[in-house]
Parts: C-alpha cells; sequence; structure tokens
C-alpha cells in the first residue's frame, strides 16, 4: 500500500490567558521555561511558574528542607529571569505538597491557567509507562489543556527525578 502526502493541516489559531509551567533545575526544565515562554510571548500572556516541594508523608509540611528550598528558589529565578530577557512576564511560586501531581493541578485551578506545559523524561519509556506518575495524574486531573514535551532518548541529561 502506498500512502499519498496529505495537505498540510490547517489549524485555528490557538490562544491562551494564563500558562502554568511546573519548574525544576536541570536540562528538562530549562526546555519546559523555554516552550511556556515561547507560547507566551506569541500571545501576550504572563506564565505562572511553580516549584512544587515535595514534602514526606512522615514530615510536617513546614519542615525545613533546606536544599530543597534552595533549588527551588533557583528555579524560580531562573524562570524570571528567562521570562525578562525575553519581555514576558513570569510569576514565581513555591509550594510545598504531598503529591507534585495534585499541587500542579491545584495551582492551574488557582491561578485560571488555561495550559500546562509538562516534560517528559526518556527514563519512563524504559520503564513500563510511557509518562511519569505526576505527568499521568496531572493528565487526568487537569482543569484545561496539557501541552507534554516528550525528549527522544539520548537527547538530554537526565538528573535523578523524585516525582
Amino acid at each position: 500500500m502506498r500512502l499519498r502526502r496529505r495537505q498540510p493541516l490547517e489549524l485555528p489559531p490557538v490562544s491562551f490567558r494564563r500558562i502554568l509551567v511546573p519548574m525544576k533545575l536541570g536540562e528538562i526544565g530549562r526546555e519546559m521555561i523555554a516552550t511556556a515562554v515561547e507560547l507566551a510571548e506569541q500571545g501576550g500572556v504572563p506564565v505562572e511558574a511553580v516549584h512544587v516541594i515535595r514534602v514526606p508523608l512522615d514530615a510536617a509540611l513546614d519542615t525545613a528542607l533546606g536544599g530543597e528550598e534552595e533549588r527551588a528558589r533557583k528555579s524560580i529565578a531562573l524562570a524570571e529571569a528567562f521570562g525578562a530577557e525575553h519581555g514576558v512576564e513570569v510569576r514565581g511560586t513555591i509550594v510545598r505538597a504531598r503529591s507534585i501531581g495534585d499541587a500542579i493541578v491545584a495551582e492551574a485551578v488557582r491561578t485560571g491557567a488555561d495550559l500546562i506545559v509538562l516534560g517528559s523524561a526518556p527514563r519512563w519509556r524504559r520503564q513500563s509507562r510511557f509518562f511519569s506518575p505526576t505527568v499521568d495524574y496531572v493528565l487526568k486531573k487537569a482543569p484545561c489543556e496539557v501541552l507534554i514535551v516528550a525528549f527522544p532518548q539520548g537527547t538530554l541529561e537526565e538528573e535523578p527525578v523524585t516525582s
């Protein structure tokens, strides 16, 4: 069977009022903020950058987690600086929660986001699932559209994931 080339699809323009991007340090985090800022720049809309600090069940939510708190501040600073370089307002928030996915969905509701931009590391495809449990949860529970960038194997250095 021979396939024929189809005409390019003409998609209607998509506009978003507010974009939410969960942040983390590292290659995927940088790619996700770059994607969110590019989309925001095209539409002239703000980006809500959230870094979720996952607090273990056996600790109080306000337990000091020094290293995690510093990483969160750095990831938000990176997002805000990148947005400023491109003329896009990026508002950063740090949230402490038991579940990263639940916190992302709650932030989407709180901020009125109509798009969540998530990245998916290649390591999950080496296992029995395509997406991480966090991405699966957000896909199922998000109150808005979700854009997932699934990175091919070998395209970026992977860092340990805690979600």
